[in-house]
């Protein structure tokens, strides 16, 4: 959820602050960016398109 938040709003701030004051790490955002998403995610994105 935290990745997600930084992801929306990184054209308006930026991701070094906003992950210390998230208190994750930079390392961690960048890397939940490079991971394929979830069949879980995919399909739950795919149910909220229907309703």
């Amino acid at each position: 959820m935290r990745f997600r938040f930084i992801e929306d709003r990184r054209a308006d701030y930026p991701v070094m602050i906003m992950c210390d004051v998230l208190g994750v790490s930079p390392a961690g955002y960048y890397a939940w960016r490079s991971r394929p998403e979830s069949q879980r995610s995919a399909a739950n994105r795919e149910l909220i398109d229907d309703i």
